[in-house]
């Protein structure tokens, strides 16, 4: 036994050198993207050989930022809504080629183009017509006389009201943060239950997903990271964390972190454990964008050096965020910044050429 030791270290010393080396060049990566001083960046890489993190810059203006610190996912947030109108179709609360209108309160019906016509496939899908409320200047007149009223989808979704429909029901490809509201009103009227708790219910608690919440209506006790954005227009990018540009809603509203967004993609699209392979299949079904890219039903596909990539990005006021999952390679890459001054496809394609060597 006592002549096996000398060959089990060596064998840890060539295991344990490599991953160590590794961690070090992921390190050595981040900093050519941001400095200790910056706002926060994360970025988070899983292998079938392990997980590495690393991070930069400044939490809180002061606090260096910590791996597992949480940031605003933005549009990310979209892919758990599909996911939650998935499991309502498997359950058979509605089927995807249903009218919208089935569910959707009258008013809005009334008062959106194409809301009479369009179903839920063609609204999680970005086919559906409708424009989007935040291209619209009156929202942010909205915004900047109150920039810390707390929205309501009914309330926010007026701002797409009398917009003319930019095209028939599943004509084309145009994407509209406007589909993911009338999908919240959807959900809720569908389930008699708010949108934050289908999600805690059917994806954050079983996953344990201890850090990830839905903004304005849950907390955590230490809260996210500060974001950084020009707001006065002075030229100088300051904490915009406390403005509420519609935070919270069914188009943008999860507040994560790497690991945990890191455990749901591998769950949907790696292991492909939270649907049935039904809606896996539907989930998967990409058609072209506008952007050269696909999407499907709040997922994105597009090529890269390293075969297809699945996954999301998300930019909101202050944070800029992008989670891939690489199905060729098993790798699933999460990058969280809190200013959009970082080039995240950058990034990202950069963290797959050192794990790849490519």
């Amino acid at each position: 036994m006592h002549r096996l030791l000398p060959l089990l270290l060596l064998l840890m010393m060539t295991l344990i050198i490599p991953l160590s080396a590794q961690q070090q060049d992921l390190d050595d990566l981040l900093a050519q993207y941001a400095d200790a001083t910056s706002p926060a960046l994360v970025v988070q890489v899983t292998t079938p050989d392990g997980t590495w993190t690393a991070t930069t810059g400044l939490a809180d203006g002061s606090r260096p930022t910590a791996p597992n610190d949480r940031f605003r996912i933005a549009s990310m947030s979209k892919t758990y809504v599909s996911v939650v109108a998935l499991m309502l179709v498997e359950e058979g609360v509605f089927a995807l080629d249903d009218l919208a209108s089935d569910w959707l309160p009258t008013d809005v019906v009334e008062n959106i183009a194409n809301a009479d016509a369009v179903t839920i496939r063609q609204l999680l899908a970005m086919r559906s017509g409708i424009d989007d409320y935040l291209g619209t200047d009156e929202f942010f007149d909205a915004l900047y006389k109150d920039s810390t009223h707390e929205w309501t989808a009914e309330e926010a979704i007026t701002y797409a009201y009398g917009l003319p429909a930019l095209f028939a029901p599943d004509e084309e490809y145009y994407y509209s943060n406007s589909n993911y509201l009338l999908m919240q009103l959807i959900l809720e009227n569908a389930s008699g239950m708010t949108l934050p708790q289908l999600t805690r219910e059917r994806i954050l608690d079983p996953l344990g997903l201890v850090n990830t919440y839905t903004q304005i209506s849950e907390t955590h006790p230490e809260g996210f990271v500060y974001g950084y954005e020009d707001w006065d227009g002075d030229g100088v990018a300051e904490n915009v964390s406390d403005i509420n540009d519609g935070a919270g809603l069914g188009d943008g509203g999860l507040v994560s972190n790497t690991a945990d967004i890191t455990t749901f993609y591998q769950a949907l699209l790696q292991d492909q454990t939270l649907l049935g392979e039904e809606m896996i299949s539907e989930l998967l079904n990409f058609s072209p964008d506008d952007e050269g890219a696909e999407y499907s039903l709040g997922l994105s596909a597009w090529e890269t050096d390293f075969g297809v990539a699945w996954g999301h990005s998300g930019a909101v006021l202050g944070f800029y965020t992008l989670g891939v999952y690489l199905p060729d390679s098993d790798i699933t890459i999460i990058a969280l910044s809190a200013s959009y001054d970082v080039d995240l496809e950058s990034l990202v394609n950069d963290v797959a050429t050192l794990m790849l060597g490519e």
